[in-house]
């Protein structure tokens, strides 16, 4: 919504996305997955981020994810082969 966009919640519990942005000025339209950020508790890997993978594989390349943390701070995930 602080970028312009129309939100839409869900209506389905289990469905690929949970949110839906609209810009209506540029015609454009954003899906997004949300997921809570959650890290390594114990062993070699203690304290970076728990990977979480998409619901739905074959719209990876169409839909973002969101991650949001204990404290309600988020942040969008990046594509591991976006381009810079």
């Amino acid at each position: 919504m602080e970028k312009g966009f129309d939100v839409f919640d869900s209506c389905q519990t289990n469905g690929p996305v949970d949110l839906v942005a609209f810009d209506s000025d540029k015609i454009k339209i954003a899906l997004y997955d949300v997921k809570s950020e959650n890290f390594r508790l114990t062993g070699p890997k203690k304290g970076s981020r728990i990977s979480r993978p998409r619901r739905d594989k074959k719209l990876s390349k169409l839909i973002n994810m969101i991650y949001v943390d204990k404290d309600g701070s988020v942040r969008e995930g990046k594509r591991k082969n976006a381009k810079a």
